[in-house]
């Protein structure tokens, strides 16, 4: 009897930590739009609709910890500022933030980053 009380104590632990593990979703972004503040005014980028594709992974957060926004090698803490939309920050690259993180009506991803005086709208579809 004491060894089923073991095995079943193992199987549930297993199982609760099986479901503690942060769930990662892969999204393959283009731009939309794109502006620059300059030296002689803001400039407007042309956005062709061949520009390489970025990819970027979600990283849902585990009990009471922040997920993550990670683009290239830059890891942003995901915060929901209790106004519908989430924003992302990395500590280590303090001029480069992502805002208004949220899905549209037909499921894709949209997000605003942010570098220096330059932002891009990028939206996203997820790579399955």
């Amino acid at each position: 009897m004491f060894v089923f009380k073991y095995i079943l104590i193992l199987v549930l632990m297993i199982l609760f930590s099986f479901n503690s593990y942060a769930k990662e979703t892969k999204y393959s972004c283009k731009p939309k739009s794109a502006a620059a503040v300059r030296s002689n005014g803001i400039q407007v980028f042309k956005i062709s609709g061949k520009e390489k594709p970025v990819e970027i992974t979600i990283k849902d957060g585990e009990g009471l910890k922040s997920g993550y926004f990670i683009v290239n090698k830059s890891k942003y803490e995901i915060l929901d500022l209790g106004t519908g939309k989430a924003y992302a920050f990395d500590r280590n690259e303090p001029w480069t933030h992502i805002q208004d993180i949220f899905f549209l009506d037909n499921n894709v991803l949209s997000f605003i980053l942010a570098a220096n005086a330059s932002i891009t709208r990028y939206l996203c579809n997820e790579i399955k």
